[in-house]
This record gives structure tokens, C-alpha cells and sequence, in this order.
């Protein structure tokens, strides 16, 4: 073989291995990314799982609750706190009205002496002619005590001619009488006030025992 023979197939030799060499450099790139991807393949269904599982728990938790028995309980506690504030507005109302009605009844009872006293001086002023200014004048105040008396809601009690009451009246004493029945009030000693259903005062009155009885005549004596 002569040297020029030698030297080309030198040549081709290293050309056949610049090839080869070019070809495992193509190649290597793309095995690397084959292999990158198929990490992250291998890896997102594990961050998927883990994902679902975090979500999934707190599904579960919420699953877990029952909305429809606290709303009922909601609705329970602020059906028992209205019906409270209702119990307690209705108990301070009746307080209320029963503190004016203590009231009055103790600012009535302050002037009942007075309105027995023009009563009386108007009994004995009625008896004389000469006190005929007298008694005009007492009968007005008289009125005016009436006026006052019922602006306030005071009513007088009926006396005469009806039954004896003792939760309305007094009995001061009895007599005999033949114009009223027996157990009957026939006169008013002091006038008696009620004031709606409470007793201001009971009147007092004296009670009817009825017509007096005749004495039986005595047997004849025997002879």
C-alpha cells in the first residue's frame, strides 16, 4: 500500500468518528430532557394528591356540621329572650300603674278628715235659717271637694237602703227602724270611697234591725 493510500484512509477514519461524536452530542440534549420530564411527570400527581387531600379534609370538616340544627338553636335562644323582655315590660306596666294607684290612694286618704269636717258643717249650717250664705259657701267647697275627688278616679260607696257589706262597710251600730228592712244600713255615719277595685275607706253606717217588736200581752191568771 502506498502512503498516499494510508492517508486517505486515515482521513476517512476521522471523519466516520467526528460523526459519531456529533450524533451522541445531538442525542444527549434531548435524553436529558426526556428524563427531566419524566421527574416531573412522576412528581405532580404526588402534589396533586396532596392538594386533594388537604381540600378533601376540609370538605369533610364542613360535611361535618350541621347548619339547619344551629339555625334552630339561634332561632330557640331568641325566641326565649323576646318572650323574657316581653314577661318583663308587661311586669313593669302593672308596677307602674299599681305605684299610681298606691299613690293616689294615699293622697286621697290625706283629705277625707277634711271632707267629713265640711260635711258636718254643712249638717248643722242646713239646720239653721239664718246661715243661708253660710251654707252656699260650704256647698261649693263641698262640689269642688266632689270634682277633685273624682278627677282622681275616687267613687263614694252606697250606703243607704242597701245590705250590710262588711268588705264595703263599717257597722258603727244598730237600731230599729220600720222604713228599712232588717240587715239593711239605715243611716251613714261616715262616708266610704273606692277607688277602681281598691277600698279607700269603708263607710261607716249603722245596720237595721227592723220594726221593733210589740210586747205580748201576759196570759191570764188562772182562778
Amino acid at each position: 500500500m502506498s502512503r498516499k493510500e494510508r492517508a486517505e484512509r486515515a482521513a476517512g477514519k476521522d471523519e466516520v468518528f467526528g460523526a459519531a461524536v456529533e450524533d451522541a452530542a445531538v442525542r444527549d440534549p434531548g435524553e436529558g430532557r426526556s428524563a427531566g420530564t419524566a421527574e416531573g411527570d412522576a412528581a405532580a400527581p404526588e402534589a396533586a394528591a396532596a392538594g386533594l387531600g388537604e381540600g378533601g379534609a376540609a370538605e369533610a370538616a364542613h360535611e361535618g356540621v350541621d347548619y339547619r340544627v344551629q339555625y334552630e338553636q339561634a332561632q330557640d335562644r331568641w325566641l326565649r329572650t323576646k318572650a323574657e323582655f316581653e314577661n318583663y315590660r308587661r311586669r313593669m306596666l302593672r308596677e307602674l300603674a299599681e305605684s299610681r294607684t298606691q299613690t293616689t290612694l294615699a293622697t286621697v286618704r290625706e283629705f277625707l278628715t277634711v271632707y267629713d269636717h265640711f260635711r258636718m258643717a254643712l249638717d248643722h249650717a242646713s239646720r239653721s235659717a239664718e246661715a243661708q250664705g253660710l251654707i252656699e259657701g260650704l256647698e261649693m267647697i263641698y262640689a269642688e271637694f266632689g270634682r277633685v275627688l273624682d278627677a282622681l278616679g275616687v267613687s263614694p260607696i252606697e250606703t243607704l237602703g242597701k245590705p250590710f257589706d262588711p268588705q264595703l262597710h263599717e257597722a258603727i251600730a244598730q237600731e230599729h227602724s220600720d222604713e228599712v228592712a232588717e240587715g239593711h244600713v239605715s243611716r251613714q255615719w261616715k262616708s266610704g270611697f273606692v277607688l277602681g277595685d281598691h277600698l279607700v275607706r269603708p263607710a261607716g253606717v249603722v245596720v237595721s234591725l227592723g220594726p221593733a217588736s210589740e210586747p205580748t200581752a201576759a196570759p191570764p191568771q188562772a182562778q
